[in-house]
């Protein structure tokens, strides 16, 4: 039977287009002319994390946070940074963006470091499946928007055994190396990947941006517009 794709993250997954996703609530539209920055790892150096990336060639990539001091670098020839962030505490959401002059490009995802680096560290996005830079093969995270669950994770190339509440899911290649399982439930679920059980303890309440301890994991709340909201759960 087809189901129409009505909620956010269904549409999404209804969606051929991988690019010009929608960004979290009050995020700048990006400047046609200069292309954002996309974040695609992280490691530690000690208690220091160094997140690395694309951009343009020379750009200057910048990251804002509410309420902590901008950390910028300049990407080399290639485009290509790394960006050492400094010692952080509690949780804390960075807007990625680039500058060339006095144009801008904001990125349509927004970085989220969990207790200060010692828990996740995501980027996260209203209608698309949070990427999770510390993450290994498996399940990620799980996303919902209240109608649909969005399941996804990284993969050496097989593509992963899926299941949620019973149902065997085909899972779909997203780029990144990454796949994502879509399935029109909400509540608490019970997901299997490659055999490995994951209890699943459903979305969050609040309105504004909320990041909490659920289950066996973290789990992020934050708006997305016109009136929406969107959870991101990340096991352990």
């Amino acid at each position: 039977m087809m189901v129409a794709c009505v909620a956010v993250l269904a549409a999404a997954a209804c969606s051929d287009q991988q690019g010009g996703v929608a960004g979290p609530t009050g995020a700048d539209e990006a400047s046609p002319w200069v292309r954002p920055p996309q974040i695609d790892g992280v490691t530690r150096d000690g208690g220091v994390l160094v997140l690395r990336g694309g951009a343009g060639p020379n750009a200057r990539v910048v990251l804002r946070a509410p309420d902590a001091a901008a950390v910028a670098t300049t990407a080399d020839g290639a485009g290509r940074f790394e960006l050492r962030l400094p010692p952080l505490s509690g949780d804390v959401r960075f807007t990625p963006e680039v500058q060339v002059g006095e144009d801008a490009a904001v990125s349509p995802e927004t970085l989220v470091v969990i207790q200060g680096g010692a828990g996740p560290v995501v980027l996260i996005a209203a209608g698309q499946p949070t990427v999770r830079l510390d993450g290994g093969d498996g399940l990620d995270a799980v996303d919902s928007d209240g109608a649909t669950l969005m399941a996804s994770g990284r993969t050496n190339g097989a593509a992963p055994s899926v299941n949620i509440n019973g149902a065997d899911m085909s899972p779909t290649a997203i780029g990144r190396g990454r796949w994502r399982a879509v399935i029109g439930q909400s509540g608490p679920a019970t997901i299997t990947v490659n055999g490995k059980r994951f209890d699943y303890p459903g979305a969050g309440a609040a309105e504004s941006f909320v990041v909490e301890r659920a289950g066996a994991g973290w789990r992020i709340t934050w708006p997305v517009d016109p009136a929406g909201r969107q959870t991101a759960w990340l096991p352990d």
